[in-house]
């Protein structure tokens, strides 16, 4: 996946690439693994490296940092190939506490709307972003390749009988 700001020429365009265990700051959420999050007016835009349509299935969230525990509500934009637009949105429970016992990212799910993307956008700031599970849409053969296949095999058939 490729992961960019949104509008690169905002003011407070980005994300931040946050690392565990060896730059991990006991103000930020634990995850176990490295996260992305976004500070003030910072948003995060995303699509398939290679292009490829991809359905979301889960994304794990959490609150910016135990400065800012609120709950926070994270809105998801997914554009589909077919140029139509799907939207939900989740709130995180408010729960954070850094490296302490409690957990701070909660899984949450996307429904069936969230197939066919081409990209997805986050608009809003203040949240933790974790262990985005999509699934990538391989298309089909075609019937044309389907046929051309066939024809192939076919002729080889057809060619092996004949030096026999």
């Amino acid at each position: 996946m490729s992961f960019t700001p949104i509008d690169p020429s905002a003011a407070w365009a980005g994300f931040t690439r946050m690392g565990w265990p060896t730059d991990h700051d006991p103000f930020f959420p634990n995850g176990g693994s490295a996260f992305i999050d976004t500070g003030a007016g910072q948003s995060l835009a995303f699509n398939d490296i290679h292009g490829t349509i991809f359905d979301l299935m889960s994304v794990d969230l959490a609150e910016y940092s135990t400065v800012v525990p609120d709950p926070v509500t994270v809105e998801f934009d997914g554009y589909r190939e077919d140029g139509s637009m799907v939207t939900t949105n989740f709130t995180t429970d408010g729960i954070i506490d850094g490296i302490g016992p409690l957990a701070d990212f909660q899984t949450f799910q996307f429904g069936q709307q969230f197939a066919s993307l081409t990209r997805v956008e986050i608009p809003n700031s203040g949240w933790s972003l974790d262990n985005l599970v999509i699934r990538r849409n391989t298309p089909e053969p075609g019937t044309g390749a389907l046929l051309l296949v066939g024809a192939v095999l076919v002729a080889l058939g057809s060619s092996k009988r004949s030096c026999q």
